[in-house]
């Protein structure tokens, strides 16, 4: 017998847990029916999570897979002891858009809210590739045919869309915006002020709020020490790595170099 909530007994934060949950579940269908079950889109954090918790239950094995190797979202594929990985049906699918998108520039969120627009959830979608003339997105393998038929626009922007292999799926780099400035500790609220320009009660307001992620997990207190290479992520401002934690100023202040990604 699989005890869920021993295995999640150590996860405090519920949304987590319930996804853990979800998890677990699959992997129990699995077990009991010889079949293969894949969950929706996890986010690093989550994933680091699903592996920590399937590690421990036994007769199920597993692979993690985005559609690229740099994915950010990627899906767990769980599956019985006995079957070889290279046997599976990838479960997720690409999709190409393509439009005239010259007079509006179109934002990530223009091309997400497109596709929310039509009832689909959020985990149902992995990564989002933009380019200059068209956009990639990676879906579950039960929402391809549906995008197919019903996605045709893109704000007030006429698309058309196609499936595409993943050798054709085209990976670039971020673009980012350095900063530099001095802080008086490393606490999260120093950091996010600093990034952002914001004062320390406004930063603080958006820590209690639960708006703000290091690595993808939710952090609620201001308090927390960032370390160098983490990523920050504040909901309704965007994302940035902190590249460099410097010396310290004749002041005393600590020198913070990070990349906001545009």
């Amino acid at each position: 017998m699989i005890d869920k909530e021993r295995l999640t007994n150590h996860i405090k934060d519920l949304e987590l847990k319930n996804t853990m949950y979800k998890v677990i579940d699959k992997a129990i269908g699995v077990i009991k029916n010889h079949d293969y079950r894949c969950t929706d889109f996890l986010n690093p954090y989550e994933i680091k999570n699903a592996v920590s918790v399937l590690n421990y239950i036994d007769d199920v094995k597993y692979f993690i897979y985005g559609g690229y190797e740099e994915a950010e979202r990627k899906v767990v594929y769980i599956y019985p002891y006995y079957v070889f990985e290279q046997d599976l049906d990838i479960p997720i699918k690409v999709l190409e858009i393509t439009g005239n998108f010259k007079f509006k520039e179109i934002s990530h969120r223009d091309y997400l809210g497109a596709i929310l627009g039509l009832g689909i959830k959020r985990e149902k979608i992995g990564d989002i590739l933009i380019h200059k003339d068209f956009w990639q997105v990676i879906v579950k393998k039960d929402i391809c045919d549906f995008l197919l038929l019903n996605l045709n626009k893109v704000g007030n922007n006429s698309v058309k869309i196609k499936e595409i292999n993943f050798l054709d799926i085209k990976y670039s780099e971020p673009e980012y915006k350095e900063v530099s400035f001095t802080v008086s500790s490393q606490r999260l609220d120093c950091i996010i002020s600093g990034i952002y320009n914001l004062s320390r009660q406004e930063s603080t307001k958006l820590i209690s709020s639960q708006k703000v992620c290091i690595d993808f997990e939710p952090i609620s207190s201001a308090s927390k020490v960032v370390k160098e290479e983490s990523l920050i992520s504040v909901k309704g401002r965007g994302r940035a790595i902190i590249s460099e934690i410097g010396n310290y100023t004749k002041k005393g202040r600590v020198k913070v170099k990070a990349k906001i990604i545009l």
